[in-house]
Formats: structure tokens, C-alpha cells, sequence
């Protein structure tokens, strides 16, 4: 890794706190705490003997001792705490307890530390305070998709669909909950349909326990297929709905070249229409086609209507 004069400045102040709360630490140890080698971590303290306060005579230097690999701080000066996060750390911090204080209701135990940090970290001070408005649509049902997940069960669930207007009765093996953009998802393969689908936790109105379902019944009903798409940097809002199922991202010129894996063709045709002219299929080939074949098919049904 490059070691740029702001990333060295950063660690050094990193490492004055740190020493201070394990006084006698081993060069070998702040070495592997901080990601470098030893002898940048001796670059380090050398440095650190040179820096104070305005003055900088004897009194006002950082005093350390540092002989036969062992560190001790002697005068901090002012760096006897550590950093304070940044507001854009702390809010994603924070937003990450959140969801894990959610995921973890029944382990009381975890759930305990999980909201002892969180208090800690919302109320670290007035300028980097974080407060979360509470929330309406949290979902019953996550405890029960993590118990199905981790016991590879399926799951017969009541979802409202946004798109299509309407609550249908899926049965599903769910394979993993991720956080994205304020919402929970649930990526779980539709075993009627027979494709990996992703579904809004909030809008399944009921769920129950199914079954164990065999792994091998799954990756065998679950085939999946590589797509790659050009897609304008003006549509960079379609990548970031769709990262659960995008294995790469190349940004280019013009675009970015991505690239995915899924097994719902029907889905991605249509989301690739309501996206254009940004998105372009460069492969398969085959999906190129329907992609076009379709598009000509609204369009003629389009100019069939006759304006009233």
C-alpha cells in the first residue's frame, strides 16, 4: 500500500492513544494492529520525538520511550484520546448497529452490547450526534427469515408487489438479508418460478417456517447466467439498485462496463427497457436480440392505438 504524508500523519495520531492504553505494546504488535511493517512503524515514533506543541522546546515535545522493540508514552501532550469518526463514519456506523441490534432481537445478549455501542456511538457529541426517527416499517418477520437462513429452511410468504400491484403467495428458500439505500431486502430463490428473486422485507405481510429444502435442489434449480451490460454514467442509479447481483464494474469513457450474474432474463429485459437508451446488452448475444425484438413489439403496439 502507498503511504502518502496524510495517511502517516493519521496513523501517527492513531498510534499515541493506542500505546497509551497498552503501555509496554511490541513494535511487532503496532506493526500488525496498523496494516505496515515494522520499520514504518519505527519511521513513526522517530517522527513522533519531533512533534508538540507551539514552542517545542523539551517541555512541550511528545516524550516517549522506545528501546529493545518496547514503546511506552511518556507525555501525550494533547494526543491522549483517540480521532473522533468523521460524520460520514459514524452515520454508517451507526446505521450498521441499527440493522445489526434488528437481525439480533432474539440473542439478548448480543442484542445488550449491540445497543450499549450504539448508545455510545449515537452520543459522542453534539456536531457528530446521530438520531434515527423512528421507524414504521420495520418488519416483524426478520428474526424469522435469519432462523430460515441459518436453518435452511423454506418459506411461504404473503407479498404486496409494488410493480404489479397486488399480494401473491411465494414459497421460497431465502439465501441472505442486505441492507441497501434505507431498505432490508431478502434475496431468496422463487422455487415456483424457479429463479433467484429480491424481495422488499417490509411488504410481506406474512411469513412461516417451511421445510428443509436440500442445497443440491436448489443450485440445481437455480442455474445462473452471465450478463454483461454498458451501462451511461448518467444510469449509475441502476447499478446501485441491482449490487447484490453485479460481480464486477468497470468504468470506461463513456459508461461503465458491468458485469452480472442471475437467473431472472424476464426481469432484467424489462428493467433494461424502462432504463433506456442508457443501458445496452453486450452480451449474450441471444439477450441482445430479445431485448430489441421486445422493444419493437411495444413500440408497434404503441402506434396501433389510434389517438381518440
Amino acid at each position: 500500500m502507498v503511504d502518502n504524508a496524510a495517511s502517516r500523519a493519521l496513523r501517527t495520531m492513531d498510534l499515541i492513544p493506542y500505546i497509551l492504553e497498552n503501555p509496554g505494546v511490541s513494535i511487532t504488535k503496532l506493526a500488525k494492529q496498523f496494516s505496515v511493517t515494522e520499520k514504518q512503524i519505527e519511521s513513526d515514533l522517530q517522527l513522533v520525538f519531533m512533534c508538540g506543541l507551539p514552542g517545542y522546546t523539551p517541555y512541550e515535545l511528545i516524550d516517549l520511550i522506545f528501546e529493545d522493540g518496547i514503546v511506552s508514552i511518556i507525555d501525550p501532550q494533547v494526543l491522549d484520546k483517540p480521532r473522533r469518526f468523521t460524520k460520514s463514519e459514524l452515520v454508517v456506523i451507526a446505521l450498521g448497529l441499527q440493522l445489526l441490534g434488528e437481525l439480533s432481537s432474539s440473542d439478548s445478549t448480543r442484542l445488550s452490547k449491540i445497543k450499549l455501542l450504539s448508545n455510545k456511538t449515537t452520543q459522542l457529541g453534539s456536531s457528530n450526534s446521530v438520531i434515527f426517527a423512528p421507524s414504521s416499517s420495520k418488519s416483524p418477520f426478520v428474526e424469522v427469515i435469519s432462523k430460515a437462513i441459518t436453518n435452511k429452511k423454506s418459506l411461504t410468504i404473503q407479498y404486496q408487489s409494488l410493480v404489479k400491484d397486488e399480494v401473491s403467495i411465494r414459497t421460497i428458500f431465502p439465501h441472505n438479508l442486505y441492507f441497501m439505500n434505507g431498505n432490508l431486502y431478502l434475496l431468496a430463490m422463487d422455487l415456483a418460478a424457479k429463479a433467484d428473486r429480491v424481495f422488499k422485507v417490509e411488504l410481506i405481510k406474512t411469513c412461516e417456517v417451511g421445510n428443509d429444502i436440500s442445497r443440491e435442489i436448489v443450485n440445481e434449480n437455480n442455474s445462473t447466467i452471465e450478463v454483461i451490460l454498458d451501462v451511461q454514467k448518467t444510469y449509475k442509479n441502476f447499478i446501485e439498485r441491482n449490487s447484490s447481483i453485479i460481480t464486477a464494474v468497470e468504468e470506461q469513457k463513456n459508461c461503465f462496463r458491468v458485469h452480472l450474474k442471475l437467473s431472472n432474463l424476464e426481469w432484467l429485459k424489462r428493467s433494461i427497457l424502462s432504463n433506456s437508451p442508457g443501458i445496452k446488452v453486450i452480451s449474450p448475444s441471444l439477450l441482445a436480440q430479445e431485448v430489441s425484438a421486445l422493444a419493437t413489439s411495444l413500440l408497434a403496439s404503441y402506434q396501433a392505438v389510434k389517438p381518440i
